[in-house]
């Protein structure tokens, strides 16, 4: 039982902190169709990561969730992660005509 706990406890220790994305793919596919250079892509990811990495508690548990599952499976991608949380995130704010 204590075991479990300790897992289970080590599972939401981890949910509370940006994933760890092998981000190399995505980005050879993108020097591959766009042309953009390797190194560009991984200075855009590596910012991105960074943005998330200070706004990560910030985000839902529940958006966290949803994006993490959206983008980690084909070609994971830091950029493509904040754009879905800031997205969910915005998606919130009431919209008011000037």
């Amino acid at each position: 039982m204590l075991l479990l706990s300790m897992l289970v406890g080590l599972q939401l220790v981890a949910a509370d902190q940006v994933p760890t994305l092998d981000i190399a793919p995505g980005c050879r596919a993108t020097v591959d169709m766009a042309g953009m250079s390797e190194q560009g892509c991984l200075g855009d990811e590596r910012k991105a990561h960074d943005d998330l990495a200070k706004a990560w508690p910030r985000f839902s548990a529940g958006d966290k969730a949803m994006c993490v599952d959206q983008t980690s499976s084909f070609n994971p991608s830091y950029v493509e992660l904040l754009t879905c949380l800031e997205m969910m995130r915005d998606a919130r704010i009431p919209y008011r005509p000037k």
